[in-house]
């Protein structure tokens, strides 16, 4: 019990001290370096509507190249490389946008990370997917063929 005494009593002497001795400036670097931090949302209104417009665009081209999608014998990977190369200028616009407004770096090329990843990824998306559909429909046309060539098959012939 003595001993169960003493450690909580050197733990309170520590805690104590803890708060009540001063701090060294170390504990304030964050609050330095955080106020240092410019975000797209300091930016001023007319260039968040530049930048709003450059990732509206560059939206737009990803989903331009939908019709190349629906092509028969059209490789997912050369349209999807064919679409990233062709809307990547919109993103180095957009750095430029960023730039030009002191956004911080590591924010800059964040964003723009961001952006190119999340089209990159719909854009893989609706190519799978009207891929699988034009699967679908080769194998639903397939079967319905089969099955008519069947039914001609059994169906009884007449004699002339």
């Amino acid at each position: 019990m003595k001993d169960f005494l003493a450690i909580v009593f050197w733990v309170a002497v520590v805690v104590l001290a803890y708060f009540y001795l001063p701090q060294d400036s170390d504990s304030n670097t964050v609050t330095d370096n955080a106020e240092t931090l410019i975000a797209p949302a300091d930016m001023p209104q007319d260039a968040q509507d530049a930048m709003y417009a450059v990732i509206f665009e560059y939206n737009k081209c990803m989903m331009q190249n939908r019709l190349e999608y629906h092509k028969q014998g059209v490789s997912a990977a050369v349209v999807a490389e064919k679409t990233l190369y062709a809307c990547d200028t919109h993103l180095d616009d957009l750095m430029v946008i960023l730039e030009d407004n002191h956004v911080t770096e590591s924010l800059r090329i964040g964003m723009v990370k961001t952006i190119r990843t999340r089209g990159a990824r719909k854009l893989m998306s609706n190519v799978m997917q009207t891929m699988a559909g034009q699967a679908m429909a080769l194998e639903n046309a397939q079967e319905a063929e089969a099955a008519q060539q069947a039914a001609e098959s059994t169906a009884p012939q007449t004699v002339q």
